[in-house]
């Protein structure tokens, strides 16, 4: 049998279209395919951008045709698909048939459906609930990644806040939840009020407990007004509905997802009719990753050596937060707007925001319309505001979990927005990262997702595009090797660059950005990696290869898929069989926490099996991952579990939040902690403004979420956290002397500021705390501040401060590089020294108008 040659039937396709034939990577991917993988049924190829990759795909597509095969070639979005159908005008031998919307001419679909033509279509024309055209032998997936919104949107019923009808079906379940598990956890409560602070990470329901009110939760949607509306629910429910005790369920600060733990896409038909799947991608990634993020069989990959790579993309400049405020603060905020000005008199000025998640496009799309910018919101599925965007000057497109896909060459977009580390855009994703710190993927993803976004403005050789990173954990992200090995190496220049740049504050960023505008149009060699550091070059760190990566194993994520599909098809002992694998694979590698969550799935087919000695099976399977497990939150949530499979009363822990916002906050950038304190303990005793910053750092350390509300009549100060009862707000008020005694007036004010915040927190616990370095009150002050009001004296807040900064650094110590096993050892150490639950509230709590010393707070802290 002849070698399929793809050089000569390109030749014979557009015999004067390709004079130069193909591209060094195009023959290497195309050479591969036909030498080892004409048979495989999921195959992936990565190409960097402008290699043309597009032109892979359809002369597979040519040969699929050839062979007697259906062909669906997939895109992200309308206009990704208007460019597949342009280049293949290139092939005049290749007939090509466009559906979208209501676009399904008859004998369009004929000519697709009998292998005359190619169809070409987005992943929402072919992936849902009542396709109009039927599977293919070929699916070809451009863009890949793009795939899982539309495959996982199968699957995934989505309750959001936002809505007085849909907030109302969120609140019933959460209330279901507490009724028939009042203690099991502890942010429930102040997630269902919308009182947790909003980085709050998702409760993953128990299965047990989900089983016992899935049916209550069933009658709900019904009752719902949801399904009449046009929300999403509206078309995922019925889908749903059959499988719900087959589904994870976690309820967040935004929303509460009901879906199963990876999407069970063999069930599908545009899928599992299908005979191969080519997965296309300038940022292919794990292959182990793919499957486990699409739910397809097991990929094979195709990689492209650097060195046949030509192709050149520009002027990439990119710039990251230098100082430690949160991401929308105004520092970042402000300098995001100017440099949004400043495209505005560079050109057309249209800004891509590209956030991770819907809450957080949700905030900057009301910030820049409060501004009176125009704004246009794009959402799975939906093309228009994209359209539009792309012919409105100045215009602002805001998007949430959209880092491949969208193309925006020439003067399209030169400045790109990256609100936050795009390391989760799901409740899934945000569990996984909070309480399975150790799932090795996860930190795969960042890097992929940072190197899609970091290409969508340089497509081309004449491209030139501006970066921004607002979150102040870019850094330290960008400095972690997991994530720099997973990054593709066209984007090591502007990375490292980055870096450079950072600590160095806001001056020298904003003179960057002046150098840009001023320079970009200007023709410039890329950077390569070796022109980075003039310095003499080093091998570099060693590591394993990217596929086979610790912990990222294919085998892993082929027993995942594998799991979570027999669940959903009600194969309990399959799920349970592949579900024990993944876990025994994972903990081969080191994955504590990540193998345990596979023994939980182990534990939830098991356990919907129903039969009589099943809950015992599935509380051995627990009681399995647990014994001897470290004291994580996540180990810990298993046990309960353990003790309510067992009918025993449920001890719950007080101090997870306290050390999920510790190990965040060290992972954030622990080299930087140790300073970033000592100076905060310095600042408490500054300045109005120092003094306010040092107790924005204070929350942190006390495990609350602070920030520093803007505007004329904010408050300095404002705390919020969780307690198993309710949510709770703090809002801070610093004076700094004046007088001999604190004034009415100031007292005053800082009660204004707890009424504005009880009413934008109607269910949270409120009390207002004043800053000061008397130790007298006016007498007319000390009753009005008695029943609402903590005033604290100076030496007050710096005994809080050194007893928690003592605590945190020794947790930090024992953490070391953040393993279970260390994270656990030191919990261990550290929450023996805590005081009792509850500690936080007392120590806020209205000082009946005295003045709070550093001696009260010390015996409170002791005796507690």
């Amino acid at each position: 049998m002849a070698v399929l040659d793809f050089s000569e039937r390109l030749r014979e396709l557009a015999p004067s279209g390709y004079p130069d034939g193909l591209r060094p990577a195009q023959a290497h991917a195309l050479g591969e395919f036909a030498k080892h993988h004409i048979s495989t049924s999921d195959v992936g190829i990565e190409l960097p951008t402008g290699e043309g990759k597009t032109l892979i795909g359809l002369l597979i597509a040519d040969w699929a045709l050839d062979q007697g095969m259906s062909v669906a070639y997939l895109t992200g979005n309308r206009m990704l698909a208007t460019q597949v159908v342009g280049q293949a005008a290139q092939l005049p031998g290749l007939e090509i048939r466009r559906f979208e919307g209501k676009n399904y001419p008859g004998a369009d679909l004929d000519d697709y459906h009998q292998a005359q033509a190619v169809g070409v279509m987005n992943y929402w024309v072919y992936f849902n609930s009542n396709p109009r055209v039927e599977p293919a032998d070929l699916v070809i997936f451009d863009d890949a990644h793009l795939a899982e919104q539309a495959l996982s949107g199968l699957f995934t019923v989505s309750i959001p806040r936002g809505t007085a009808v849909s907030r109302q079906l969120y609140e019933t379940v959460c209330d279901l939840v507490l009724q028939h598990s009042p203690n099991t956890y502890p942010t429930l409560k102040a997630l269902r009020d919308g009182a947790a602070p909003f980085g709050s990470p998702p409760e993953l329901l128990a299965f047990n407990d989900w089983s016992a009110i899935s049916t209550d939760v069933d009658q709900a949607v019904d009752a719902s007004g949801c399904l009449d509306d046009n929300s999403d629910i509206r078309y995922t429910w019925p889908a749903v509905k059959p499988y719900l005790k087959r589904c994870g369920v976690l309820v967040g600060p935004t929303s509460i997802e009901i879906r199963p733990y990876l999407p069970p896409t063999q069930t599908v038909p545009g899928y599992s009719k299908s005979t191969q799947r080519i997965y296309l991608s300038a940022t292919l990634g794990s292959a182990g990753d793919l499957q486990r993020r699409l739910g397809t069989h097991q990929v094979e990959s195709i990689e492209t050596p650097r060195e046949l790579c030509t192709a050149l993309t520009g002027r990439r400049t990119f710039l990251i937060n230098p100082n430690p405020d949160w991401a929308l603060a105004e520092a970042p905020f402000s300098f995001a707007l100017r440099q949004s000005e400043a495209a505005h008199r560079d050109g057309p000025g249209r800004v891509a925001w590209l956030c991770s998640s819907n809450a957080e496009a949700d905030e900057v799309e009301a910030r820049l319309m409060s501004r009176g910018l125009p704004v246009f919101r794009l959402r799975g599925g939906d093309e228009a505001p994209f359209d539009l965007w792309r012919v409105t000057a100045d215009a602002h497109l805001v998007t949430a979990g959209r880092y491949d896909g969208l193309d925006l060459p020439d003067d399209t977009c030169r400045l790109v927005i990256i609100p936050s580390v795009p390391e989760a855009s799901t409740e899934f994703e945000r569990f996984v990262v909070a309480y399975l710190d150790d799932a090795a993927y996860m930190r795969h993803r960042v890097g992929q997702r940072l190197t899609q976004a970091l290409g969508r403005a340089n497509r081309t050789a004449n491209d030139s595009g501006l970066y921004l990173g607002l979150d102040p954990i870019f850094s330290a992200t960008l400095a972690n090797s997991a994530v720099r090995l997973s990054m593709g190496s066209e984007v090591n220049g502007a990375v490292r660059r980055a870096l450079e740049l950072h600590g160095s504050g806001w001056e020298r960023v904003e003179f960057a950005a002046s150098e840009f505008w001023a320079n970009h149009r200007n023709a410039i060699a890329e950077t390569t990696d070796e022109e980075v550091n003039a310095s003499r070059q080093r091998p570099g760190r060693t590591r394993p290869g990217r596929v086979q990566s610790k912990g990222d194993t294919s085998e892993s994520a082929n027993f995942e898929v594998d799991a979570v599909t027999k669940l959903w098809l009600g194969d309990h002992e399959g799920a349970a069989r592949n579900a024990q694998s993944a876990a025994d694979t994972l903990q081969s590698s080191g994955e504590l926490e990540h193998s345990a969550f596979w023994r939980y799935v182990q534990a939830h087919a098991l356990f919907d099996r129903g039969r009589e000695d099943d809950i015992g099976n599935a509380r051995q399977s627990l009681e399995g991952a647990v014994i001897s497990a470290p004291r994580t939150a996540w180990f810990i949530r298993l046990s309960r579990t353990v003790e309510q499979l067992a009918g025993r009363n449920i001890d719950p822990t007080a101090h997870d939040s306290l050390f999920l916002a510790w190990d965040e906050w060290i992972r954030e950038g622990a080299g930087r902690l140790p300073a970033q304190i000592a100076r905060a303990r310095v600042l408490l005793s500054g300045t109005h403004d120092e003094r306010a910053e040092a107790v924005e750092l204070l929350a942190r350390l006390c495990g609350a979420s602070g920030d520093r509300p803007s505007g004329p009549s904010a408050t300095d100060v404002r705390w919020a956290w969780a307690s198993p009862k309710m949510g709770h707000r703090c809002v801070w008020e610093v004076k700094t002397g004046g007088s001999k005694a604190v004034p009415r007036a100031a007292v005053n004010q800082i009660l204004g500021q707890v009424k504005e915040e009880k009413n934008r927190s109607p269910n949270a616990k409120v009390v207002g705390c004043l800053l000061v370095v008397l130790d007298a009150i006016e007498g007319d002050a000390l009753r009005a501040a008695r029943d609402e009001i903590a005033i604290m004296h100076e030496d007050a807040a710096l005994a809080i401060f050194d007893a928690l900064a003592e605590l945190f650094t020794a947790y930090m110590t024992t953490w070391g590089s953040g393993s279970a096993i260390e994270r656990g050892n030191a919990r261990n150490e550290i929450e023996k020294r805590l005081p009792a639950a509850g500690w936080l509230n007392r120590l806020l709590a209205p000082t009946t108008g005295s003045v709070l010393r550093a001696q009260d707070v010390r015996t409170l802290l002791e005796s507690s």
